[in-house]
Order: C-alpha cells, then sequence, then structure tokens
C-alpha cells in the first residue's frame, strides 16, 4: 500500500519535479565518483641506488663524449685521442717552392707573367707590325732577364736581335766583364746559381708612336729570381729571392730610316733592384740577400713593397743599400 501511494504521490506526478529529481541524482552520482578518485593512493616511481647509479654514469659518458667531439673539432686532428698540437711555425725556405710567401708567389712563369695587348693599328704601323713589335721587344726582355746566355754574362743573344747600328753601340758593354752598367742591360750572375724554378715576372706592354716610322713599345715589369741556398743560410724566402723592376722603352723602325737602324733599338731606361746582397750589385752582379754576411738586412726596400713590386706605381727612388 506505501509503494502505491508512492506511485500516486503528486510530486511524482508532476513532470518538471521529476526531471530535477534525476539531475540532482546525476550531480550526487559524478561528486561521489571524484571523491572515491582523490581517496585512491597513488603510484610513485622510486629511484633506488642501482637507477641512479646507471643515470649518472649514462649522463657522465654522454658529456664526456661531447667534449671530445668538440675538443676534436677544435685541433682540427683526425685522431681524437692525440694532445691538442700548437701552430707550426714556418722557419726557413722550401726550395721546390722557393717562391711561397714572397710577392712573386701569384705572378706568371717567365714571360706569361707579362700582359701583351692585341697588336692595334699606330700611326704609319698596321696591326700585324705592332703585333710584330710586341714579339720582337718580348725576345729583347727573355734575352735580358731569362736567357742562359745573359745570365752567365754573355749579351750575345741581346745583341743579336737589334739593328746594326745599336749592336755596334753596345757590343762593348754587352761583351765586358761585369760592371754596373752591363748589369743595367742583363741581368748578372756571379758565384751563387739560381734553383731550377723558372723566375717568376709581373707586368705589361704598350705602344705609342714616335717619329715618322717609328713605334715606341713601353715594357714596365718585374722580375723575381730564386737562388739556391745551403741549410741554415737562409731564414726566409726573401733571403733568397731579390726583385729587379724595369721600365724600358724599345723602340721598332722602319723607313724611312736608314737600313743600319731599321729593326730594333734600345731607348731610355730605369731600373731598381731590392732583396738583393748589396755588396754583389754594385758590381753589377745580382746576388741573394744572405750573401751579405756582413750586413743583414741590405736590400730591403724602405718604403711598401707592394707598391715597389707594382708596375703600375712609380719607380721607387731611394736606394735600398744604405
Amino acid at each position: 500500500m506505501e509503494d502505491a501511494r508512492l506511485e500516486t504521490h503528486p510530486d511524482l506526478m508532476d513532470p518538471e519535479w521529476r526531471k530535477q529529481a534525476e539531475r540532482e541524482a546525476r550531480l550526487g552520482a559524478k561528486k561521489d565518483l571524484k571523491r572515491r578518485r582523490k581517496q585512491r593512493p597513488r603510484r610513485r616511481f622510486r629511484l633506488t641506488r642501482k637507477v641512479v647509479v646507471v643515470l649518472f654514469v649514462a649522463g657522465t659518458v654522454a658529456v664526456l663524449g661531447a667534449a671530445a667531439v668538440v675538443m676534436h673539432q677544435m685541433r682540427g686532428s683526425s685522431d681524437p685521442g692525440q694532445p691538442p698540437k700548437a701552430a707550426p711555425v714556418v722557419i726557413g725556405v722550401d726550395l721546390d717552392r722557393p717562391f711561397d710567401r714572397t710577392p712573386a708567389a701569384t705572378w706568371g712563369e717567365g714571360l706569361a707573367g707579362i700582359t701583351v695587348p692585341p697588336g692595334q693599328a699606330i700611326g704609319a704601323f698596321t696591326a700585324q707590325e705592332v703585333d710584330a713589335a710586341y714579339r720582337k721587344a718580348t725576345e729583347a726582355i727573355s734575352a735580358a732577364r731569362l736567357g742562359s746566355r745573359a745570365l752567365s754574362g754573355d749579351g750575345s743573344e741581346l745583341l743579336a736581335l737589334l739593328t746594326p747600328n745599336e749592336r755596334a753601340r753596345l757590343e762593348a758593354t754587352l761583351t765586358s766583364a761585369p760592371t754596373v752598367e752591363k748589369g743595367g742591360y742583363l741581368t748578372l750572375l756571379g758565384t751563387n746559381r739560381l734553383l731550377p724554378a723558372r723566375p717568376r715576372m709581373t707586368g705589361f706592354l704598350t705602344a705609342k708612336a714616335g717619329r715618322k716610322g717609328e713605334l715606341i713599345v713601353h715594357a714596365s715589369y718585374v722580375t723575381a729570381y730564386a737562388f739556391d741556398v745551403r741549410p741554415g743560410d737562409a731564414r726566409s724566402p726573401v733571403d733568397i729571392v731579390p726583385f729587379v723592376r724595369d721600365e724600358e722603352d724599345y723602340v721598332l723602325r722602319k723607313a724611312p730610316f736608314a737600313k743600319g737602324d731599321a729593326g730594333l733599338s734600345l731607348g731610355a731606361s730605369s731600373g731598381f733592384t731590392s732583396r738583393m746582397a748589396c755588396d754583389a750589385i754594385k758590381t753589377g752582379v745580382l746576388a741573394p740577400q744572405y750573401a751579405d754576411k756582413s750586413a743583414p738586412g741590405y736590400g730591403v726596400p724602405a718604403v711598401d713593397e707592394a707598391a715597389t713590386y707594382d708596375p703600375t706605381k712609380p719607380m721607387p727612388t731611394r736606394d735600398t743599400c744604405r
């Protein structure tokens, strides 16, 4: 009877009241679930002594490994087990690469270092004649500064390129014993011998018209020579590599000049030598700087060396043999 009365209770018969009761029942169930979860004991991860040791060792290995990689990269060594090495101090000379660490390191070998422009018609000379004049001038440069005869004191190779009248004018000078005047035309070597390395050169040629029937080829160039040396006689490459700078005019003539003057003659010239032995150059002979045993440092340019060896810059005038 009691259950029947509850089912017919006015509140239970009210739809809105029943909905409210159901909502409150659901909220109560959720709160009860949250309360039970909070009361449930949490599982914790305990670091045992064994786990701590393993983690410590692994971390130490990782740190040391990273440090070894960094040190290896800083050393630049292929073997990380080797101790760091100090940067090598470069002393002495490499006779297989004597021009290294000198201004001539990037210059061309021999005439390859001299820039020759393409021939163009100038005055009464055609482009082909200007080309031929350039070739004649480079032959004269080679004969005077690179030729084996000139280096041994024989000027016959240069003389053979000149006109009959010019040859007669210079023959006595170019066939004499070494003198300062002869050394102005040829590179003369004394007892010091060159290494097999071909001399290095840098420079250029230009041309302009002279008098009627005359073409002037101007050569501005520098030549570097590498001398042989005994162990211990040279501290650096500049001790064995002197430099000879030249400004020279080569004059090519044709008609209306007479036959005896037609061809190649030598015009105005000037020169400057540095990094050489002063005792030798005073006699017209080129020798390496180390040969001046009593006066080390002679022959060193007193000005900027980059300008000294730059054929586009004015010719130095200050004597390097103080």
